[in-house]
């Protein structure tokens, strides 16, 4: 499909980044904490998701 170059990177980002906003969340409020996956989870995976749809 030749998604691989994009997808592997996305879920070497995903691995590192989700400890840090369950940090961010277990330090500040629950809502910052959210917020901060929103930005650095959700935002990368849409865009990933409607780059396959796209294409497809």
């Amino acid at each position: 499909m030749g998604f691989g170059f994009i997808l592997v990177p996305l879920v070497l980002y995903l691995l590192l980044v989700t400890p840090l906003c369950v940090k961010v969340g277990a330090k500040t409020s629950t809502r910052t904490g959210w917020a901060m996956a929103a930005g650095c989870i959700g935002l990368p995976l849409a865009l990933f998701v409607a780059m396959v749809v796209a294409s497809s």
